[in-house]
């Protein structure tokens, strides 16, 4: 079961904030970065599930039912691209990927740092 969503990262050099969109695969413990943007707008994510979609190619049907919480940037076009799959997306409240993945950053920085 694929999750997807949205973790930040606020850059020391520019002093913006970057947020980065991933999907991961829970039962794999693989993790599809899709692409950083300071201002991730519904358009932008609506393109790179697509983009996600041609990678994936014929793996695309085991991406049966992804997890996503209802942000705003998750619109209907959204679902749309994935319903035209077959790909029924279930919606949560809160999605503990996002959180999961920015503690797993922060850690990866600190112990780098040290």
């Amino acid at each position: 079961m694929p999750a997807c969503d949205l973790f930040h990262v606020d850059c020391a050099v520019t002093l913006k904030r970057m947020y980065v969109f991933f999907v991961m695969e829970v039962g794999r413990r693989y993790v599809h970065v899709l692409g950083t943007a300071i201002n991730p707008y519904a358009r932008w994510i609506t393109q790179q599930v697509r983009n996600l979609l041609i990678r994936l190619d014929d793996r695309a049907n085991d991406f049966r039912f992804p997890v996503r919480d209802r942000a705003g940037q998750f619109t209907a076009s959204f679902d749309s691209v994935l319903a035209d799959v077959g790909i029924a997306v279930v919606k949560i409240r809160r999605s503990a990927p996002g959180r999961t993945a920015m503690r797993t950053v922060c850690r990866h920085r600190q112990t780098r740092a040290h």
